[in-house]
């Protein structure tokens, strides 16, 4: 074997390793799909058969039968505020959670006067380890007949500027919005209840605020009624749909953008017609070597 295949062989066996640790190695990034540790959502991926979308483009073709989960971490642009608010007036179901991230700029391309406070909300009386992690008990009837007795949120915000017809659940009355960031309850800072969960029309779609994204995560989900809260309501406003995660608002590791492009090379080589030209390609390898060969000459 010559140096020049022995190089070739040794640089295929780096790429073909590399691939395959990306492929495997698990992402420790905050709300990805493919992260199986307590900030990641894996679990609610399974449990929700959600699949990620990294562009927004094109998310609006079947509204009706999506729902659209939405962690706003970075802004949005005009263009893609637009995608969803097509997404939703024609039908579809938009959940948004957000706690100190850029909701309020989508809300307010939406047009909706809803806004998440960003303040911390904490409650020394009813949470479940501290009072970072409120509890919340107050729900709207429905979601009381539907046996959700408690959820709990985890360093989460409150929402403001809401129609009280659209609260869905509130936190308690001891609960408060740490203004100053002390941990502690000031006299000049605002008292709860608050609202944390609210629903609202928008066009033939209906657009739903949690105001706490952590409420996905893998730590988190199955605390309390958090999950069975998840699924009434995807059940209830988006009728059991197809579910997708918009990751393209969210911040990324370079081993998670190495996941993506790599998924998505997989998704287009699966196409039928790369199948066919990959197949096409090695049979030209296979016959070319034999082309080549000279006819032996019968004396």
């Amino acid at each position: 074997m010559t140096v020049r295949n022995v190089a070739a062989v040794s640089l295929a066996i780096v790429v073909i390793i590399s691939l395959v640790s990306i492929w495997f190695y698990p992402s420790i990034q905050d709300f990805m799909l493919a992260n199986p540790f307590w900030n990641g959502l894996r679990s609610f991926s399974r449990e929700f058969n959600a699949t990620w979308i990294n562009s927004l483009p094109g998310v609006s073709r079947n509204p009706q039968a999506t729902t659209l989960i939405a962690i706003p971490y970075a802004p949005y642009s005009q263009g893609d505020a637009r995608e969803v608010e097509r997404f939703v007036r024609d039908g579809g179901l938009l959940v948004l959670l957000d706690d100190y991230g850029y909701g309020n700029s989508l809300l307010s391309e939406l047009g909706l006067p809803a806004r998440f406070s960003g303040r911390p909300l904490l409650d020394p009386l009813f949470s479940y380890r501290n009072e970072w992690l409120p509890r919340i008990t107050d729900f709207y009837p429905e979601l009381a007949e539907a046996d959700i007795k408690a959820i709990v949120l985890n360093h989460g915000t409150a929402l403001v500027s809401v129609d009280s017809a659209q609260v869905l659940a509130r936190s308690s009355p001891s609960s408060f919005l740490d203004v100053n960031g002390n941990g502690v309850k000031d006299k000049e800072e605002p008292q709860g209840p608050f609202p944390v969960a609210a629903v609202s029309r928008l066009g033939n779609g209906t657009v739903l605020l949690v105001s706490d994204p952590s409420i996905l995560v893998n730590s988190m989900v199955g605390r309390d009624d958090n999950r069975a809260f998840l699924n009434h309501l995807i059940n209830r406003y988006g009728q059991g749909s197809n579910v997708l995660v918009d990751i393209s608002h969210l911040p990324k590791a370079p081993l998670d953008e190495s996941k993506l492009r790599l998924i998505q090379t997989r998704q287009r080589i699966a196409h039928p017609y790369s199948i066919a030209a990959m197949l096409g390609v090695v049979i030209l390898l296979v016959l070319r070597p034999l082309s080549r060969r000279e006819p032996v000459e019968h004396k």
